[in-house]
């Protein structure tokens, strides 16, 4: 039997905005590639797709999946790019009718009957986690009978049946790495501001589920911690070194410091294994999650920046949004990343749910205060499977269920509605705060300076000076996308 995985359509303009593109992420669809690993193991052929990292168009996509017999299609679906999903399956069943459509990812996991009461053409949409999923719907495939197929919602008779929920995957050495000899790695890279230089830079997941309660995330893989043997995390990046020469990484995990043993034990393995002499890496983090200690051994194994989530500079609001951390916290935490030698990035969020113009300038101002490396201002989306998303349907608050909306980066993009306005601002103040706090953040003297003296390349000093065009463009045109 033949399994195609697709990653749909979806261009880096249509992400971010024209200028912006030009720093977005095209990043492995490494869900997918898990999802292949574990059904390759099970003795299934697969193949992957991946038409943003490709460039493909709908028909391209289309022809490609159904050039085998007996295939069964699973497609990731991201909210995003939820509209163009239902395209591509409108033309798959028009292609060939009895191709057997399997959808799965985070919106998906939210939403199963509306996904496919939105997408008629889908057959089954998978909930959770995609792997033994995955491969129970292709052992099941060939007598059509779903009823016995936990973690699934599907089409039968007219009707839409959920079976009971499948558990999550308590051992995940149980599944095998990501079949990444099935993507193009060539074609991969991360946004500007989350690499060192021009090399290449892959994405490990070493851990899954976040056990905090934040109202803006759906926390799609749970709210227990579980991670990857340390064993198995150092194998797996020396077949990255060896394979694909890196000498830099993403570790990627929902919160990578929540749990200190593990942390430790991957520190002093890197350390161990000698990865500080041959390669640095990038993470995410909390700052109620790191002490002295951690960061220290993070620098010694290799860490050169991490990724901090701050949201908001209003205290109100990150009790609000549960965050359940205090702005001196945030401070705090800044300051001893610093003092150790680790680069920060810092995430903000623009209209939160109640928030003011005052709490906004608050938000910008905390972050020139806190002056992170790289800023991220971003504008508040709602998405499906959060309490935030529920509140605001609850409260009548969702402006729209055109999921192609659901963009973070909406005041690039130049979009003419979004699915969620405060009460008394309006999507023409939001957009235009996005691009100013950008400005007021990299446009200070101070930090133009610390760009160019950090400059060690000619990649460097082209994207620094195209940054700052960008950034000069959108003063000079505010009303362009």
């Amino acid at each position: 039997m033949n399994v195609v995985l697709i990653n749909p359509p979806l261009s880096l303009e249509d992400r971010y905005g024209k200028d912006m593109q030009k720093f977005g992420a095209v990043s492995e669809p490494l869900g997918l590639a898990y999802i292949a690993g574990y059904l390759e193991t099970q003795g299934y052929h697969v193949r992957i797709i991946d038409a943003q990292a490709e460039h493909m168009g709908h028909e391209e996509v289309v022809h490609s999946a159904l050039r085998d017999p007996d295939v069964i299609i699973g497609v990731t679906v991201l909210t995003p790019v939820f509209n163009a999903v239902k395209h591509l399956c409108q033309q798959i069943k028009r292609s060939r009718p009895d191709a057997l459509v399997v959808l799965g990812g985070p919106h998906c996991t939210a939403l199963p009957e509306r996904t496919l009461e939105e997408i008629e053409t889908a057959d089954i949409v998978a909930i959770g986690e995609g792997e033994l999923t995955m491969a129970a719907i292709c052992a099941q495939a060939a007598k059509g009978d779903w009823s016995q197929v936990a973690g699934i919602c599907y089409r039968q008779n007219n009707r839409i049946t959920r079976n009971t929920d499948r558990g999550f995957i308590k051992d995940l050495d149980r599944i095998p790495p990501p079949a990444r000899h099935l993507l193009p790695m060539h074609k991969y890279h991360l946004t500007a501001s989350r690499v060192s230089g021009s090399d290449y830079c892959p994405t490990i997941i070493v851990a899954r589920g976040c056990p905090f309660k934040c109202s803006y995330c759906s926390r799609t893989f749970g709210k227990s911690f579980r991670a990857h043997s340390i064993e198995r995390i150092i194998a797996e990046i020396h077949q990255l070194i060896d394979t694909y020469q890196i000498r830099q990484i993403n570790i990627e995990a929902d919160t990578l410091t929540a749990n200190k043993r593990f942390l430790h034990g991957l520190c002093r393995a890197m350390i161990a294994a000698d990865f500080p002499s041959r390669l640095t890496w990038t993470c995410e983090s909390r700052v109620d999650t790191v002490n002295a200690e951690s960061l220290g051994l993070m620098k010694k194994a290799g860490c050169w920046q991490i990724s901090y989530g701050v949201e908001t500079g209003s205290q109100r609001l990150l009790n609000q949004i549960s965050k359940w951390v205090t702005l001196e916290q945030v401070e705090a935490a800044f300051r001893m990343t610093k003092r150790l030698g680790i680069s920060i990035r810092g995430f903000f969020m623009l209209g939160l749910p109640t928030e003011t113009p005052d709490e906004s300038r608050m938000t910008i101002e905390f972050a020139k205060k806190l002056d992170p490396l790289y800023a991220q201002f971003t504008v508040t989306v709602p998405y499906p499977g959060t309490r935030m998303f529920d509140d605001l349907q609850a409260s009548g608050e969702i402006r729209t269920y055109d999921w192609s909306k659901y963009n973070t980066w909406s005041g690039w993009k130049g979009d003419d509605i979004i699915p969620f306005v405060s009460r008394g601002r309006t999507l023409e103040e939001l957009s235009a705060l996005q691009k100013r706090a950008l400005r007021e953040f990299y446009l200070r003297p101070r930090v133009i300076l610390r760009f160019l003296r950090s400059v060690s390349s000619f990649y460097d000093f082209q994207k620094y000076l195209t940054g700052f065009w960008v950034l000069v463009k959108s003063r000079l045109r505010p009303s362009t996308g």
